[in-house]
C-alpha cells in the first residue's frame, strides 16, 4: 500500500519535471534567438574599458551570434585592442586598436597609404582623422608624452576596422572611433584634448573660388588656374584644417562635378616608406633618381619637406574616370602641387622643400 502511494506521488512529479525541462529548453532557445538584440549593450558594458555605446554597436553589428575578441583595455599601456568576433571565433566584425605611433616603417598608419587614392573626410574638422581603407582613423598629438629621442612627436593613432559591417562612413563607426580614442587618450596619458562625438557624416562641401578664400585652400583663388575640362567654373573642396595630420585641397570641375586634382599633405616619418613604395610600384624611375625623390608620374606627383623635425610628403592625384590619362596636363598638376606644397610649408614653418622637376616619368603599367 505504501509503495503504491509513493509510486502515485512520483508520477505527477515526473510529469512536472518533464514540463520544467521543456520550459527551460524553450527559454534557452528564446535566449539564443534574442541574443543579438541585447548583446551590443552587453559588449558595450563589458569590453573596451566601457568606452563603447550599445546603441551604436546595435546599428553596426550584424544580426548573428558573436563573441568577444582580445581586450587589452585597462592594461595601462598600448597597444590597446578590443573587438567582437563572429561565432567561429576567428573572423572579426569589429576591431579597434589604439597605440602610440613610434614612426616605424610598419607602424599603425603604414597600411593606410600604399597606393594613390582619395580619402573620405567624413569627420567634422574638430576631429583629426579620415575614413581609411578599413574604417575610421584618428591621429592625435600627445603633448604629455613629449618627443622621442630622435625628435619625433608621439602620436596616438586609433583605428576601427569594420569588416563588412560598415563599408562606407557612418555616424556610428565615427562615434565608435572617437569614443575609443578618448578612452585610450585618458588611459595612456596622451594629454590630447577630448574629442567631441560627431553626430553625422560630413558631406563634401563644394565651394566657389571666392568662398574658398577663407580656408586652407584659399591659395587656389589667388592665382591663375587652368581651364576646366568642361569650360565651367572651378569649385574647391577644403575638408581639413591647416594643422590637421593629413591635409587636403581638391579642385572640382563644376560642369561635371568630378575632381580634376586632389592635393594632400602627409606629416610624419611614417609617410616615407609608403611614398617610396608608391613611386617604385607605379613609376619607371631612371638612373640618377630613386623612389626617395620628388618626382612626377603620368597621373600623380610627389613633393617633400621637413616639418617640425619630421618628414612631410605632398601628393597630387589627377585621375580621369574610365581612362588611364590624367584629367589635367601634368604640367598643370605639377604647378598646382608645387603651389600647394609651398603654401603648406609656409603655414607649418617647414624647411628643405623639394619639388618635382618638369620631366614626366612613365608608368610601369
Amino acid at each position: 500500500m505504501a509503495t503504491g502511494i509513493r509510486e502515485r506521488w512520483w508520477l505527477p512529479s515526473r510529469r512536472v519535471l518533464g514540463i520544467v525541462v521543456v520550459v527551460l529548453a524553450v527559454v534557452a532557445g528564446v535566449g539564443w534567438a534574442i541574443k543579438p538584440t541585447w548583446q551590443p549593450w552587453w559588449y558595450a558594458a563589458t569590453l573596451c574599458g566601457g568606452n563603447l555605446s550599445g546603441e551604436d554597436l546595435a546599428e553596426l553589428l550584424p544580426n548573428e551570434r558573436l563573441q568577444a575578441a582580445e581586450d587589452t583595455f585597462g592594461s595601462g599601456h598600448g597597444p590597446l585592442r578590443c573587438g567582437v568576433n563572429k561565432s567561429d571565433g576567428r573572423h572579426f566584425v569589429l576591431k579597434t586598436e589604439a597605440q602610440i605611433d613610434m614612426g616605424e616603417p610598419l607602424g599603425p598608419l603604414d597600411m593606410e597609404f600604399t597606393i594613390p587614392r582619395d580619402l573620405h573626410y567624413a569627420y567634422p574638422r574638430s576631429v583629426p582623422g579620415f575614413y581609411g581603407k578599413f574604417g575610421p582613423v584618428i591621429i592625435q598629438d600627445c603633448p604629455k608624452l613629449g618627443h622621442e629621442s630622435g625628435g619625433r612627436k608621439r602620436r596616438l593613432v586609433t583605428n576601427v576596422y569594420t569588416n563588412k559591417v560598415d563599408n562606407n562612413p557612418s555616424p556610428q563607426s565615427l562615434r565608435t572611433a572617437v569614443r575609443i580614442a578618448n578612452g585610450a587618450n585618458a588611459e595612456i596619458g596622451c594629454g590630447a584634448d577630448p574629442l567631441p562625438l560627431p553626430d553625422r557624416v560630413e558631406p563634401a562641401r563644394k565651394l566657389s573660388l571666392s568662398q574658398a578664400e577663407g580656408t586652407m585652400c584659399g591659395w587656389l583663388a589667388q592665382g591663375a588656374l587652368p581651364r576646366s575640362p568642361s569650360g565651367k567654373e572651378w569649385q574647391v573642396v577644403a575638408p581639413t584644417g591647416e594643422r590637421a595630420p593629413v591635409t587636403s585641397c581638391s579642385l572640382i570641375d563644376s560642369g561635371t562635378g568630378e575632381s580634376a586634382v586632389n592635393l594632400t599633405g602627409w606629416y610624419g616619418d611614417w609617410t616615407d616608406k609608403p611614398f617610396e613604395r608608391l613611386l617604385s610600384a607605379n613609376v619607371r624611375i631612371p638612373k640618377g633618381h630613386s623612389s626617395r625623390d620628388a618626382l612626377l608620374g603620368e597621373r600623380f606627383g610627389r613633393a617633400k619637406a621637413r616639418c617640425a623635425g619630421e618628414s612631410a610628403n605632398f601628393l597630387a592625384n589627377s585621375y580621369a574616370r574610365d581612362s588611364l590619362r590624367s584629367v589635367l596636363p601634368m604640367s598643370e598638376v605639377r604647378r598646382l602641387l608645387n603651389e600647394f606644397a609651398a603654401d603648406q610649408a609656409e603655414r607649418r614653418g617647414c624647411t628643405g622643400l623639394e619639388l618635382p622637376g618638369r620631366t614626366v616619368h612613365t608608368d610601369l603599367h
